[in-house]
């Protein structure tokens, strides 16, 4: 992908070199219309331009505008596609680009809709025809010959046996410079109220990845449901624009809404002041200042105790949209498709840039990763380098966050520095933290239940749970509740809570060795989450506690 300034050095360049044809990739027709505009102009090129639904015009680079009533073409009558390039090739005189838009619908074996020039009783061609008839002779033009077909088109063309004669384009989206033209357009335009450089600049790199329509609109939008401002209160609903981005990513990617914020999540000290000091790791300040976006964050640990909340809590404090990506999903079953899902879904992640990229469970997708390619042909192995790959390289500001049950399936690469900026233990959260996580579920759980948190005796609770995960605190004071409905719909107590606990076997107790094991690997190779150390065991768990060892 390139953007604007290449664009404008490649497409010269390929006038210069008398390049035949030329493919462009983009969703933007209007954008790349004004670049070939301003590229023919300033390089004295004739611009013709032919869609089916207008045939053929020229740009009149005096009255700014096409026509078809150009002495040059005025005189034309059957303007199909074939006939455009033929008269291009052989008669037209003189140096012209002539541009080709969404011509890949043809391509595909569509016919051609009759343009405004084409007689009534022509035939319409298919492009499979014009491809076998002409494409090749254009394709091997000679140099001396300055004409060069731009073919643009929103989805990739696919060339055949061509495509090595071709020069092949993908123009990215606005980068952050134009979207602040925009930004400055929209609120001139709009009569806005000016923001603060600093707010001014948030709100631009909130549009990233947006096309410059699509940008213009969020804007506008934006502004006029916030006041007519643009400020950082404008942000939410240009991040609510971008859900359509993910739309594109073929399932592989889906848009949360933070509704978690860090304060929901109990315990994890240490790792909450490393986020705090990163809060404005991803600004455009931080950038000025010369500190570089933080790649991400892996979050190792017991099951239940907080990581994928922590992750949702990421988004909300940061103030960016979580993306989660399942990596189950970019699997397919047909040659190179498994590795093409993944730079597909890479590619839109930096498309809605700034985000938090969620990876739930790693170790889950990239299981065999390690292997030696028996069992897939090495697909699973080559496709997690791809992601390994991007992380080490990414410039974007996409701040992944990875969980994992079982980090000993991953192979060692993926937790070295580089990947990662860190990586934190969340261990079974301490007496203290237990308090601080039932305090927030009754209150929040047991609200409606007239349930006053000041009557629960929350010391007992957190001595009598003491290998309880955070997810089965908030389930022991869930089924804490039924106990109180049933018992005429009271308020919760005390002697709920601590019956219900002496029926669960927490995971703690099911899974010793694999905590145990988990513990073992997360010392000295992660920091703690909580604490000052990681224990390497389970301590004071009698066997005859637990139900199902041996």
């Amino acid at each position: 992908m390139v953007g604007v300034s290449e664009f404008r050095n490649e497409i010269s360049a390929a006038l210069k070199a008398h390049v035949p044809i030329v493919i462009v990739e983009s969703y933007e027709w209007e954008r790349v219309e004004g670049l070939l505009c301003a590229i023919t102009r300033k390089e004295e090129i004739t611009y013709l331009k032919a869609t089916a639904e207008k045939g053929l015009r020229l740009f009149d680079h005096e009255k700014k505008r096409f026509t078809h009533d150009h002495p040059m073409i005025a005189d034309q009558h059957d303007w199909s596609i074939d006939n455009i390039v033929r008269w291009v090739r052989d008669e037209l005189e003189g140096d012209v680009l002539l541009h080709i838009e969404d011509f890949h619908h043809n391509f595909q074996g569509e016919e051609l809709a009759p343009g405004n020039h084409l007689d009534a009783g022509t035939q319409p061609h298919t492009a499979s025809w014009a491809y076998v008839g002409y494409w090749r002779e254009l394709a091997r033009m000679k140099p001396s010959r300055r004409k060069t077909i731009i073919i643009s088109g929103a989805t990739q063309m696919a060339f055949g046996d061509l495509e090595k004669e071709v020069v092949s384009i993908k123009l990215d989206l606005p980068e952050v410079k134009e979207l602040g033209l925009i930004y400055d357009r929209v609120v001139r335009q709009q009569e806005f109220e000016p923001s603060s450089a600093d707010e001014r600049n948030r709100v631009v790199e909130a549009a990233r990845g947006l096309t410059v329509m699509e940008a213009q609109t969020a804007f506008a939008l934006a502004g006029l449901n916030n006041s007519k401002k643009l400020d950082k209160d404008a942000i939410p609903m240009i991040i609510r624009q971008k859900r359509s981005l993910l739309q594109n990513s073929g399932g592989l990617l889906d848009y949360f809404e933070p509704n978690v914020n860090i304060e929901d999540v109990g315990g994890l000290k240490n790792l909450k002041m490393w986020l705090e000091d990163r809060r404005e790791a991803l600004t455009p300040a931080a950038r000025e200042f010369g500190i570089e976006a933080p790649k991400g964050l892996m979050l190792l640990g017991v099951p239940g105790c907080g990581k994928s909340l922590t992750a949702k809590a990421i988004a909300s404090m940061w103030g960016y949209p979580l993306v989660r990506f399942d990596l189950s999903k970019v699997f397919g079953s047909f040659v190179g498709q498994t590795e093409s899902q993944m730079r597909k879904a890479l590619d839109v992640a930096e498309a809605v840039a700034p985000c938090i990229l969620w990876i739930d469970e790693i170790e889950k997708g990239m299981a065999g990763a390690g292997g030696d390619g028996s069992t897939d042909s090495g697909v699973t192995a080559r496709t997690f380098g791809i992601l390994l790959t991007w992380m080490q390289e990414k410039t974007s500001p996409v701040f992944v966050v990875a969980t994992s049950n079982r980090v000993q399936n991953l192979p060692a690469e993926a937790i070295r520095k580089g990947r990662f900026d860190e990586i934190f233990f969340v261990d079974l959260p301490t007496a203290e933290i237990r308090e601080e996580i039932l305090l927030k579920k009754i209150e929040s759980i047991g609200a409606d239940s007239g349930t006053d948190v000041s009557t629960i005796n929350l010391n007992a609770v957190a001595e009598m749970t003491s290998l309880f995960s955070g997810a089965e605190l908030e389930q022991l004071v869930k089924d804490s509740l039924f106990l109180a409905f049933k018992d005429g719909a009271r308020p919760l107590t005390t002697d709920d809570l601590l019956t219900v606990s002496k029926r669960t076997y927490p995971l703690a107790i099911t899974m010793k060795e694999d905590i145990a094991a988990l513990r073992k690997f997360a010392h000295n190779r992660a920091q703690p989450a909580d604490g000052e150390d990681i224990v390497s065991s389970i301590e004071d768990i009698p066997e005859e506690e637990n139900p199902f060892g041996e």
